[in-house]
């Protein structure tokens, strides 16, 4: 995500590659832009600094990209004066807390923080079957049973991650994330199919923390023996859409959009 929303940028900047500019708290995002792109590598309890760079390169509009594990920061990571205060507002460490407290601060200092499905709008998933295989009426039931689970999962502020058969939740995300969430339902599921579903949090600040699914949980879906990966249309990201679909197809398995009724 971090790479496609930099290319993005870099088409809609009068300036182009110039105009763009990296803050990262991961050595993987670095990598995967230092070659396009100025990018400056900070750790993620670096709030401050990462203000004074944003500033120092002339930054005025913000778009987060890409997951950041909150296991660091339920292990004693350090922080600095300023995400100190951050984190004194924030009332608990659910995703979308802590992102809305950062994006406070940004706008504070005079940034402006652009929705991610507005940037990246050709990668938002629409309410259609991907694939060649269509869900059978029992998958369009636990998609629709899934559905309700992870979006309520989500408006708790846990995971968006529900892994369902017949009608039974068999796994459901939190702290670990969504391909391990997509491993353990495959176990249970015991190879004989299965449904997974991701759901955005209802009335989700859509500047952070979108749904993104992509090849590496597609793989996943697959060699776990499970039968349909069902995403929220309009509310998630599917990235690498052509490579995604030829897998899926080549494996004999559904990819499809869906939508609350």
């Amino acid at each position: 995500m971090p790479l496609l929303i930099v290319e993005e940028a870099v088409i809609r900047h009068p300036e182009g590659v110039a105009g763009v500019f990296a803050v990262c708290v991961t050595d993987d995002a670095a990598r995967r832009l230092k070659d396009r792109i100025h990018v400056e590598r900070v750790s993620l309890g670096q709030a401050g600094r990462t203000i004074r760079l944003l500033k120092q390169n002339g930054a005025r509009y913000c778009v987060f990209a890409g997951k950041v594990e909150k296991a660091p920061v339920l292990a004693g990571l350090k922080f600095d004066a300023r995400a100190v205060k951050i984190l004194a507002r924030v009332r608990d460490f659910t995703d979308d807390k802590l992102m809305a407290e950062l994006v406070r601060e940004l706008e504070k200092e005079g940034f402006d923080v652009l929705a991610q499905t507005d940037v990246l709008e050709r990668y938002v998933v629409q309410p259609r079957v991907y694939t060649k295989r269509k869900p059978t009426k029992k998958e369009y039931e636990d998609i629709a049973f899934g559905l309700e689970k992870a979006r309520g999962l989500a408006s708790l502020g846990i995971g968006q991650t529900i892994v369902v058969r017949n009608k039974a939740v068999l796994a459901a995300e939190a702290l670990e994330g969504t391909d391990e969430t997509v491993r353990r339902g495959a176990i249970l599921a015991e190879g004989k199919g299965g449904v997974v579903v991701k759901a955005m949090k209802p009335g989700q600040d859509r500047r952070f923390d979108i749904p993104t699914v992509g090849l590496a949980t597609l793989r996943l879906v697959l060699s776990g023996g499970l039968k349909v990966l069902a995403l929220e249309a309009g509310s998630s990201f599917l990235i690498d859409p052509e490579e995604v679909v030829a897998a899926a197809n080549g494996g004999k398995i559904t990819v499809v959009g869906v939508e609350e009724r």
